[in-house]
């Protein structure tokens, strides 16, 4: 969680105040910086480096290699340094992962990003060449943002560095806006600033005087390496691997610890390593719930906590107000966010940066990496393994609360054979009829009511969420394909962009074990059966944690639905906010929302708190969030 930072001149002589634009860049992202800062500057360009000191280097970058005819900065943590030092021919063990990143790009050029693992975003420049090459890792743990024009090249790790240069427009996206209110993140590179672009994932950037060129290096695809018979033995194997590279370098590394099987898994696997070295106990930070509440996992932290000697902190969540400092939230996040909890998430971060730990290992992305196996209900129903279907059917109903008729049907409505289609479509109505909840019937009611037409219109939201927002049914019947497109999907790196700078501004790097390239790889080249069996979603990992975690959280059945908080915390703490936001000044949401759906949706949810639609939960919140930070905008702009 360093910043960088970089402006290259494309056209026209040096400007004089090069030095003090990189420095302003670095300004302001000081945060990032706990540990020192730095800038280098050569003909026509300047580099800028914010430190966070996580592996343990020897100073803050930017780096220059081969007499300055290459300069770098980057946010990085290669986790395949010994077989990088290997091929590239480095004996020094203690070479800084920006120098390997240099010697990479010495040996490859462009394609050296194929050759690495870990999390990085970074920025190289070829005096010779005459180029600036930057990259972003494979799944987008790191950002990077630029702006681009005929005369100035700009990047940094957040959008506010380059907003503050002269010639960089601050206008806000209406696709953004869209996207954000029908809940989209289609467009890898948007940003809410239309002069703003984030580099996607998996890509790199070469920009000249001449061009400026975008390139994917790498695609998901499944681990062509074959399958060893114990597939949970090799799953631990490479998960063990995944927690111990993000343990690397720094001693000040805690864990979040919810109860969850993710987190849990983690936390138990953390905790062996650092008492196998005998390392002192790792620090775990909970958030504790009222006792006896629909969100109280303490029974599970606890089970955690008696198995795996750790260094608990507990941290109660009382009267949880969800727009509590939001506008400082809004600031953090330069934008609106699809993160409805990222409130309680950053009183994390702001209890273990007070208490040193400069990065947390997080359990985020077990559900998408590991996989809940959906797709294989879905592929056992294409493959007509119907007596198979059934007894997953009915596991999974009986975890996940489904009717197992109502599944059932839904599934021979889709697959079955022909004849039988429309009398069984009419009993699967039937079914699911009986088991839907009130709240679930809403005559259609959807994401495009809550967008204002016009908007709707100008921004095709529509053609968009029909090609980014559902998964086709030819991916649906496939495990493989579907799980693969859940991987690929655009929430992916928007989640660790919001995580990115949520925890940036309390001096924490996060990392995600289940992000990693090889386990992720082995994760998509498993088959439906080791995703989900028995009603147990990730269940490869379930066995694998055989022995490490307690059996009340390895098959815990339960997960945490944390809309009902939400709802109350709204509705109990913030219903003069909401007033203002919703009813007085509705005004300034009007051009991008549907007054009508918001204002009737407002009214339910006051009206049954107790039984508020999901839907409608989506409607206030994205609304009231758009209000604030549309607000902010118009104050920002206003002359002082």
């Amino acid at each position: 969680m360093s910043g960088v930072a970089g402006i290259l001149l494309r056209q026209g002589p040096p400007p004089a105040d090069a030095a003090a634009d990189i420095q302003q860049m670095l300004a302001r992202m000081r945060h990032r910086g706990p540990d020192g800062s730095s800038w280098w500057l050569g003909a026509g360009i300047a580099l800028g480096h914010a430190w966070l000191n996580t592996t343990d280097e020897a100073g803050p970058g930017p780096l220059t290699m081969a007499g300055g005819k290459l300069a770098i900065t980057a946010d990085c943590r290669l986790d395949n340094r010994d077989e990088l030092m290997a091929r590239l021919g480095i004996r020094d063990r203690t070479v800084a992962d920006a120098t390997l990143l240099m010697r990479a790009y010495l040996r490859w050029g462009e394609a050296s990003p194929v050759h690495l693992q870990g999390d990085f975003a970074f920025a190289i420049w070829d005096a010779e060449r005459q180029l600036l090459f930057c990259a972003r890792d494979h799944f987008g743990v790191k950002p990077f943002y630029y702006h681009a024009a005929d005369r100035r090249f700009a990047f940094a790790s957040e959008i506010g560095p380059m907003l503050g240069l002269d010639g960089v427009g601050a206008r806000i996206s209406e696709r953004r806006i869209s996207g954000f209110l029908a809940g989209l993140p289609d467009d890898p590179q948007s940003t809410p600033y239309s002069d703003i672009f984030s580099l996607p994932a998996r890509h790199s950037l070469t920009v000249s005087a001449q061009q400026v060129v975008l390139r994917r290096y790498w695609q998901i695809e499944p681990s062509a390496r074959p399958l060893r018979s114990d597939a949970a033995e090799e799953f631990a194997h490479l998960f063990s691997q995944s927690v111990r590279n993000r343990m690397r370098g720094s001693q000040s590394i805690g864990a979040m610890l919810s109860g969850g099987l993710d987190s849990s898994s983690i936390a138990c696997v953390a905790g062996l390593q650092n008492a196998a070295e005998r390392k002192p106990r790792l620090p775990t930070f909970s958030l504790i719930f009222e006792k006896g509440s629909s969100m109280d996992e303490r029974p599970f932290i606890d089970a955690v906590l008696d198995q795996q000697k750790t260094d608990p902190t507990l941290i109660p969540v009382g009267n949880y107000a969800p727009f509590a400092e939001f506008e400082r939230v809004l600031e953090e996040q330069e934008g609106t966010f699809l993160a409805p909890g990222l409130t309680l998430t950053r009183g994390i971060y702001r209890t273990a940066g007070a208490k040193g730990i400069k990065v947390l290992l997080d359990g985020h992305g077990g559900d998408e990496v590991v996989s809940q196996g959906h797709g294989h209900l879905h592929e056992l129903a294409n493959g007509g393994r119907w007596l198979e279907l059934w007894r997953e059917v009915r596991s999974a109903s009986n975890t996940y609360g489904d009717s197992t008729l109502g599944l059932y049907f839904l599934f021979l409505t889709l697959y079955g054979p022909a004849w039988r289609i429309a009398r069984l479509r009419q009993l699967a109505n039937r079914a699911l009829n009986k088991i839907r909840k009130p709240t679930q019937m809403q005559r259609g009611r959807g994401w495009r009511d809550l967008i204002n037409p016009d908007l709707a219109r100008r921004t095709e939201i529509l053609d968009r969420f029909h090609r980014a927002g559902y998964m086709p049914p030819g991916i649906q019947a496939s495990d493989a394909l579907s799980h693969r497109w859940i991987l690929t999907n655009g929430y992916v790196p928007h989640s660790f962009e919001v995580l990115d700078k949520a925890a940036a501004n309390f001096g924490v790097e996060p990392r995600y074990p289940f992000w990693d390239k090889p386990l992720v790889e082995f994760c998509l080249a498993l088959p439906g059966e080791e995703k989900l069996s028995h009603g147990f979603g990730r269940y490869v990992l379930r066995r694998a944690m055989e022995g490490t975690l307690p059996a009340a959280v390895q098959w815990r059945r339960t997960k945490i639905d944390f809309t009902a908080n939400l709802v109350n915390g709204m509705v109990r703490n913030h219903r003069d906010l909401l007033e203002q936001l919703l009813v007085s000044d509705a005004g300034r949401i009007a051009p991008y929302v549907n007054l009508p759906q918001v204002s009737a949706a407002y009214a339910r949810l006051l009206r049954q708190p107790d039984r508020a639609a999901p839907l409608d939960v989506q409607y206030v919140w994205r609304s009231a969030s758009l209000s604030l930070w549309l607000r902010q905008v118009q104050h920002s702009r206003s002359p002082a």
